[in-house]
């Protein structure tokens, strides 16, 4: 199986591929086989925040309008949606992941300001 590589943004994932020779589908890149990856790789990004946790309204309407006093919000239970705008990249990086067994985090490793 080729290994996945997931990279913040598009920007940083086209900085990665130019050091490799690759060719670019919707969305990803395939990076062709190399010294380093011997059978190839895709190479791939988020475009910011592809999933994000639901507002606090869907988990209790009361926390539509919510005041000091109400906190701390702690639901039960943490879901996730995919962030607006961002579905289509997120199911291609789901399909990737789907199909290997290696993923590379190649995101920045500091937190965003």
């Amino acid at each position: 199986m080729k290994p996945v590589i997931l990279a913040e943004k598009p920007s940083q994932a086209k900085a990665y591929a130019d050091a490799f020779s690759a060719r670019k589908h919707e969305g990803y890149m395939e990076i062709l086989p190399c010294p380093v990856f011997p059978e190839g790789a895709f190479l791939t990004w988020g475009v910011g925040h592809l999933v994000e946790l639901k507002e606090p309204h869907t988990y209790n309407p009361s926390w539509k309008r919510w005041s000091l006093g109400s906190l701390p919000i702690l639901p039960d239970r943490y879901e996730f949606e995919v962030s607006k705008g961002k579905y289509k990249q997120f199911q291609v990086v789901k399909k990737l992941m789907k199909n290997t067994d290696t993923v590379i985090n190649a995101c920045d490793p500091d937190i965003s300001p």
